[in-house]
C-alpha cells in the first residue's frame, strides 16, 4: 500500500523522536496504543504504531508532514 497523507497528534522527545498519540486515518480518529520499531531514513523518521482495534501503521514524518500506511491487520479484519 502506498503511504497516504494523514493528520497526527504527537509530542516530541528531547532527542527528536515523535510520540504519536492519535492519527486520523481516512476520516477515522484512531488512538495510538503502542509504538514499536523506529528508524531514520533519508526521507525522514519512520515508526510503527499500533492503534485501537489492533491495526499496525507505519508512520513517516519529515518534521512538517505525516504519511501512513497499514502494515498489519488483525485476523478477520480487512
Amino acid at each position: 500500500m502506498t503511504p497516504l497523507p494523514v493528520q497526527v497528534a504527537a509530542t516530541w522527545t528531547p532527542d527528536g523522536w515523535p510520540v504519536p498519540e492519535q492519527l486520523d486515518w481516512q476520516g477515522e480518529p484512531l488512538d495510538v496504543i503502542d509504538i514499536g520499531r523506529r528508524w531514520k531514513a533519508d526521507d525522514g523518521l519512520h515508526l510503527l504504531a499500533r492503534v485501537t482495534g489492533g491495526r499496525v501503521f507505519e508512520l513517516h514524518t519529515n518534521g512538517a508532514r505525516w504519511w501512513a500506511r497499514i502494515v498489519s491487520t488483525p485476523p478477520g479484519r480487512a
